[in-house]
């Protein structure tokens, strides 16, 4: 049976004495969001003293936070960022008091300042990587392929550094993330070594508590672009009707026949580009948000599981039926520490219905 064990660091030093008063610890990462950590102590007040971690000096806003854990011989880092709540709880129960402190990675400190800046002659990773370096943060960056020429257009920034980066991300069909001190502004990754079978109903080896899945047939086949060329006064259209995306499966979307002949079309309104090949670019990133057709929500006992379930990665999953077994990209993550235990709550998706032959590679049967 697999050892968990779990530590709390406090402005770079360890809280050996953090972990016994956990009531509750949830790290929350995302493919797309900041992390969270929300961190639940019980807290007692011995007479004519301070309350135990409220008045601790350690426990400020602003303080730097980390969380690491470790199942079996495996150790991760799974949070690391900056103190931005404090809630104390107090109870006429000596019991049931306590404080909750909650922190976030260092997208908090992109999203304290609203600026308005030109971004003349650059493209959106040229921005990103810009922007990304003034935070100390290592950045994996994605070539955008545009440049917005200031004789066209410039890009006016509106907002803060995260949501300005958030925006960019989007229109490229790009994640935006940041894991401690790495910073990535990149399309998914959808060939990286899967992490262990998830196992569901399958003997002995089942590590699966529950799992809900949704198969959504409304996905559309087909994305376009009209407008304008404000200086050639020419019509411009977009049309994709293919994605570059690593297929997870067989049977994508493409392969659903509606009845009636009809097809699923999505034209993109209310945006503009500056050009042909950002149309192009813009239509290719809705077209490839929207291919996820499958979606799954479950939770793992960690000692179950043996391992450490993380967001921007592949698992395979089995024991879920032809159409839904197979690869899947995890987008969020929730590790839940309690008195009772560790679980792994985890969303995953897929853009095609059942398993590709090389989801057989690693010798296991997924039916």
């Amino acid at each position: 049976m697999a050892q968990i064990a779990a530590s709390v660091s406090i402005a770079g030093t360890p809280a050996p004495d953090v972990m016994p008063s956990v009531l509750e610890m949830e790290v929350d990462e995302d493919h797309d969001m900041a992390s969270v950590l929300r961190l639940r102590l019980a807290m007692y007040k011995p007479e004519n003293a301070l309350w135990t971690f409220l008045d601790d000096d350690r426990v400020q806003l602003w303080a730097q936070i980390a969380v690491s854990a470790t199942i079996a011989d495996e150790s991760q880092d799974l949070f690391s960022g900056y103190i931005t709540e404090i809630k104390p709880h107090f109870d006429i129960d000596d019991n049931s008091s306590y404080v909750e402190i909650q922190a976030m990675d260092t997208t908090c400190l992109m999203a304290l300042e609203e600026k308005i800046k030109d971004w003349p002659n650059m493209s959106d990773s040229d921005i990103a990587n810009q922007i990304l370096s003034t935070y100390g943060l290592t950045a994996t960056v994605d070539d955008s392929g545009v440049v917005h020429d200031d004789t066209i257009a410039t890009i006016i920034q509106r907002e803060t550094d995260f949501h300005f980066l958030k925006k960019l991300a989007r229109r490229n069909g790009f994640e935006f993330v940041v894991r401690g001190t790495n910073a990535y502004f990149r399309k998914p990754v959808l060939s990286s070594t899967p992490l262990p079978v998830l196992a569901v109903q399958f003997g002995g080896s089942t590590n699966v508590a529950s799992v809900d899945i949704e198969v959504n047939a409304m996905r559309p086949a087909r994305v376009e672009m009209h407008q304008i060329d404000t200086i050639g006064k020419q019509a411009q259209d977009a049309d994709i009707e293919s994605s570059d995306q690593t297929q997870l499966g067989q049977n994508s979307v493409l392969t659903l026949t509606a009845p009636n002949g009809a097809q699923s079309r999505v034209i993109v309104r209310h945006a503009v580009a500056t050009g042909l090949t950002e149309m192009q670019n813009l239509c290719q990133a809705v077209y490839d948000r929207a291919e996820w057709l499958i979606e799954a929500k479950g939770h793992v006992d960690s000692v179950a599981y043996g391992g450490f379930l993380r967001t921007q990665s592949l698992v395979p999953m089995k024991g879920v039926g032809q159409i839904c077994s197979g690869m899947y990209y995890l987008t969020n993550v929730r590790h839940v520490f309690t008195v009772n235990g560790y679980l792994q709550h985890f969303t995953g998706r897929r853009n095609a219905m059942a398993p590709n032959d090389s989801d057989f590679s690693a010798g296991f049967s997924l039916f």
